[in-house]
């Protein structure tokens, strides 16, 4: 594979001071969302290019995935992609099939090597907006902002949008409620934030929906199914479609590509975004020591259950603040059209959004 640029080499933050901004108004129960407001992380143009392409070639997945569906049901990776997912939303998910979900959010790590690979794909997952925003506009970046500005064709057809908050979602509320307060100033239309207990009783037929949550309770579920079912889904900027943010999605372009194929993806494009995704396949397997004897050295952790097995991709630590980290770029798209970027560090692997992890706003350096 190509060697990408050595972008963030150029760009270390090591010999500058950091600056910390706990921004609590974002966060619950005494958890912390700190952010460096004054030392931007930068990548070049280039980077850039790389990050809009991905954004480019999962769109293109998502939309032969969904053509694939609706032209063969059931389709050969049905089972692959709907396992794990409750009846009610499997039916859900192959409904009005020609609508593919707007907002999408990828995560990106950096190998050892520079390259970029894909560590996460969830078109049914609205946190991070919020998050992301707020890191920019506390950056002092928020006149060169996008995913408002993207976002608002959408919200300006009708007056009031609704963000459903599910049960297992209540952490991110402050979250949500921020990115709604902003896209709200930002297209003079109301948001509204509600959590799913309280839409049994919502009657706002005209409101347009932001997204489809997982419900836990069933008279929310019932309330959104009939919303969606019987107003057409014009009514959601994302769609009940929830297989799509499985991880069993990122096996397709290993285990299925002449589905891929037969549903409109082109061999290039695939062996493309192989390029940047991590090798993934659908288990189950067993571990064996390279050296094991009969069944010593042997691993059956895995089977019997539903596992997606991805290459594990050595990943490159940066000096951030004058300390080693290793980080994680969440990429928010509309459609195939970059919104909003931002990097969160760790010190230990997996990267996480945990209250030793510091966010960042990027910003391309010409």
């Amino acid at each position: 594979m190509q060697k990408y640029h050595e972008f963030f080499l150029k760009s270390s933050l090591k010999n500058q001071e950091r600056h910390m901004k706990n921004l609590t108004y974002l966060m619950s129960n005494g958890h912390s969302f700190m952010v460096d407001d004054q030392n931007p992380f930068v990548i070049s143009r280039i980077d850039l290019d790389h990050i809009t392409r991905v954004g480019q070639l999962v769109c293109t997945l998502f939309r032969s995935t969904m053509d694939g569906l609706k032209a063969s049901s059931p389709s050969p990776v049905s089972s692959v992609l709907f396992d794990g997912l409750s009846a009610d939303y499997q039916a859900l998910g192959i409904r009005h099939p020609q609508c593919y979900p707007v907002l999408t959010r990828i995560d990106l790590m950096v190998d050892t090597d520079g390259n970029w690979k894909i560590a996460e794909i969830d078109p049914s997952n609205k946190h991070g907006m919020g998050f992301a925003l707020a890191t920019r506009y506390e950056s002092g970046a928020g006149e060169r902002q996008k995913l408002l500005s993207l976002l608002e064709p959408h919200v300006r057809q009708n007056d009031i949008t609704t963000i459903v908050i599910g049960r297992k979602e209540s952490f991110y509320t402050r979250e949500q409620k921020y990115f709604a307060g902003k896209l709200q100033e930002h297209t003079g239309r109301t948001i509204d934030v509600m959590p799913e207990d309280l839409v049994e009783n919502w009657v706002n037929s005209d409101s347009l929906m932001l997204d489809f949550p997982i419900c836990h309770n069933p008279a929310a579920f019932k309330k959104l199914s009939r919303f969606f079912l019987g107003t057409g889904p014009g009514h959601f900027i994302n769609p009940p479609r929830h297989m799509l943010g499985g991880k069993a999605l990122m096996t397709l372009p290993y285990e299925h590509e002449e589905w891929l194929e037969s549903a409109g993806m082109g061999e290039s494009e695939i062996v493309e975004l192989r390029k940047y995704l991590p090798p993934t396949y659908l288990g189950p397997f067993i571990g064996k020591e390279v050296f094991s004897s009969g069944a010593k050295g042997v691993f059956f952790d895995a089977v019997g259950k539903k596992i997606v097995f991805q290459k594990y991709i050595p990943q490159r630590r940066f000096s951030l603040g004058g300390e080693e980290r290793f980080i994680r770029m969440a990429c928010h798209f509309v459609g195939s059209s970059l919104g909003e970027l931002t990097v969160t560090a760790t010190k230990s692997l997996p990267v996480h959004g945990g209250n030793d992890s510091i966010n960042y706003h990027v910003v391309v350096k010409e």
